[in-house]
């Protein structure tokens, strides 16, 4: 048995080390035993030519932003990382300082059919059980778009109550993104503001995908009706209707 775990050992080894052949860039992260997480040139492991971004995490983070802007993949990106760095020594970062421990998502939620939950359904699950984790290390949570399957209002209200929550049990890290900025002034004591956005020249929306520090101040849902060459009434009521309500 000793024969086959060090061969195995060898073949991982191996495996990793061609694997930093395929990268544009890597390092060893650094392990620190203070509640802080920080990184230099981080992408997403599995997209070519990704965007990299930089930054020092030492509280809760809110992120805002549009569509498309980068909310999701930047979150993916730290979790990822902080999987590969516990798994095999190695992140897609020019530097990567972290302490150890667990990481839970709730990302990419969907409705079943065979179980009969809605999509509300299986975000309300899939967040619950984030409040029942028992362990005695680190836990880094990422929560993406957080109860964007129900009504605006109870949706702002339940994301504050939960997000306050959280802030409370020892030993988390919070992540999360929503589409409503209105959180980002209700949960400011407790959660840094972080931000994506976008410009639009010429009748196109361009992305840099780089992380800001506050709350979002552009929204690009409207616009890409007009891009889109939705009909100008359409167009015109909608943008209207938000000059009336911000």
């Amino acid at each position: 048995m000793s024969c086959y775990k060090y061969i195995a050992s060898i073949d991982n080894h191996y495996a990793v080390a061609l694997w930093q052949e395929t990268l544009d860039h890597y390092s060893l992260p650094q392990v620190n035993r203070e509640d802080y997480l920080e990184f230099e040139e981080l992408t997403h492991p599995l997209i070519y030519e990704a965007v990299s971004n930089d930054m020092s995490i030492n509280n809760h983070i809110l992120l805002t932003g549009s569509n498309a802007s980068g909310k999701s993949t930047f979150m993916k990106a730290i979790a990822l990382n902080l999987v590969l760095a516990q798994a095999v020594n190695t992140v897609t970062a020019t530097k990567f300082i972290y302490k150890p421990g667990v990481v839970y998502t709730s990302m990419v939620n969907q409705d079943d059919i065979l179980t009969g939950d809605s999509y509300f359904m299986t975000e309300v699950k899939s967040i619950r059980r984030l409040f029942d984790i028992t362990t005695s290390n680190k836990i880094y949570c990422f929560i993406d778009e957080i109860f964007k399957g129900t009504n605006t209002t109870e949706r702002i209200a339940a994301s504050e109550s939960v997000l306050s929550y959280l802030n409370q049990l020892p030993g988390y890290r919070l992540i999360a993104a929503t589409h409503d900025i209105e959180l980002a002034t209700l949960l400011e004591k407790n959660y840094a503001n972080y931000h994506f956005n976008e410009s639009i020249l010429e009748n196109e929306i361009a992305f840099d995908f780089k992380v800001k520090p506050g709350k979002a101040d552009t929204r690009n849902a409207i616009e890409l009706l007009r891009i889109m060459q939705f009909p100008e009434q359409i167009y015109k009521r909608a943008k209207s209707f938000t000059s009336k309500t911000n």
